[in-house]
């Protein structure tokens, strides 16, 4: 079934589109998710039963044979054990008399009864059943799609998180070290015990953060094992690849084509494709009904008699079921599935609106990310440059303290910053993947 879903995700491209980002432990993880995880599974049960009332729709265009058998103990005679006795010549015919005796009665046979489908009603039923198959299969697709997107978007944030928890530890290493030599240029007389204090509650101030970072992290590892159905993966640490994740560049054309293949487009449509179906299927309730109703079989009072006698019966012929009056039944029945015709109408045309909204707002949103991940760069680099130049300052006596701190706080803080909105692009790269049903405008 995992292989089924991964060429459903991705037809429009020879690869999956996860394997873009270059990252194995990102493969493993979404290969994992469409083969384990739980809502997949309830879906595919869902698409199972549906293709059993497809195969119940699919019988009644068939005969229906059945073996009939049967056994009797009867008390009674001729017309109920009344017989009539004739009287000698002469006399008046007496009265008659109940003369009761028992015996067995076996029956065995076959009966069949077949709608001849005339004008269509049973290939319509059949036509609905399977549309509503593929809108199954194009809900699970659209359900694999949305859980592929989410394994990689929490693995993307959890990366996130890990990257500003080695910042957040690298600043507390620096703004610790730096403690320990403000302290000694203390000891020294070189420095005031004000520099002191103020290193001291910058360095615990950074400290604070780390606790919310690593809640974060750990939420988001609890995330994943529940998108694989594997909750070992709770605590168990991932291997990354040790190399940052990049989005793939995209233009900003968006061709209609690829919003076609979206799993929930396809699903409106076959759900189209069964109202209108089932509304041809109601409109034959007006026309007559032909059944062909076949009986055939041996009758007699022992075993014996079954194999050897000769009571053979057999019945052959059409019914024929004219509707002529049903109270607005028929009519009403037909203009309620007209009705769902137009809901299904209307829902497939808000399908294709939302998903060019879906697209068109991923690529605006991906493209205004990147544009912020790049100016956020460069204020890190210049927060580097300043606090470089703030500490060379410090020590030629030219500034005071307060100036190193401020550096190391913007440094933090921009460096942060930078962490987040490489990020958010990336997140924003898997919601246009997923915009996109897995395809990427080329």
């Amino acid at each position: 079934m995992t292989s089924l879903l991964l060429l459903a995700l991705v037809a429009a491209d020879p690869t999956p589109w996860w394997s873009n980002y270059g990252d194995p432990e990102l493969n493993r993880l979404v290969t994992k998710a469409l083969a384990s995880n739980l809502d997949l599974q309830s879906a595919a049960q869902r698409i199972a039963e549906s293709r059993a009332v497809s195969g119940e729709s699919r019988s009644k265009l068939l005969p229906a044979i059945n073996a009939t058998s049967s056994t009797q103990r009867l008390r009674g005679g001729f017309s109920q054990g009344i017989a009539r006795i004739p009287q000698s010549s002469g006399q008046a015919q007496s009265g008659s008399f109940v003369s009761p005796f028992e015996t067995g009665l076996l029956q065995g046979g076959l009966d069949m009864k077949w709608e001849l489908d005339l004008f269509g009603s049973n290939r319509a039923g059949l036509a609905a059943a399977r549309a509503d198959v593929q809108a199954e299969e194009q809900r699970r697709e659209d359900l694999a799609l949305t859980v592929s997107a989410e394994v990689a978007r929490v693995y993307i944030q959890l990366r996130g998180h890990e990257e500003r928890l080695s910042i957040t530890r690298r600043t507390v290493d620096a703004q610790r070290l730096l403690l320990e030599l403000t302290d000694d240029r203390v000891k020294a007389g070189l420095a005031s015990q004000l520099d002191s204090e103020r290193q001291r509650l910058l360095l615990t101030n950074t400290e604070a953060t780390l606790p919310p970072i690593e809640a974060d992290l750990e939420r988001s590892r609890q995330r994943l094992a529940v998108l694989l159905g594997d909750e070992s993966l709770m605590k168990a640490p991932l291997a990354g690849s040790g190399t940052p994740l990049s989005a793939p560049v995209v233009k900003a054309e968006l061709p209609s084509e690829l919003l076609k293949r979206r799993p929930d487009v396809r699903e409106a449509d076959a759900k189209l494709a069964a109202a209108l179906a089932r509304l041809k299927q109601s409109k034959t309730d007006l026309y007559p009904k032909i059944n062909l109703n076949g009986l055939v079989g041996r009758q007699g009072t022992s075993v014996s008699s079954l194999a050897f006698g000769g009571g053979n019966f057999f019945s052959l012929g059409p019914q024929l079921q004219l509707p002529i009056f049903s109270g607005g039944r028929i009519k009403s029945n037909i203009a309620a599935h007209q009705a769902r015709v137009e809901q299904q109408k209307i829902a497939y045309r808000n399908e294709l609106l939302v998903a060019f909204e879906e697209a068109a707002n991923a690529i605006t949103n991906l493209q205004r990310q990147r544009e912020r991940e790049g100016k956020l760069a460069a204020a890190a680099q210049s927060a580097r440059t300043s606090l470089d130049l703030s500490r060379d300052l410090q020590r030629a006596g030219v500034s005071d303290f307060l100036t190193v701190l401020d550096s190391q706080r913007s440094l933090l803080d921009a460096e942060f910053q930078q962490s987040l909105a490489r990020t958010q692009v990336l997140v924003e790269s898997v919601a246009l993947y997923k915009a996109l049903a897995g395809g990427w405008p080329q």
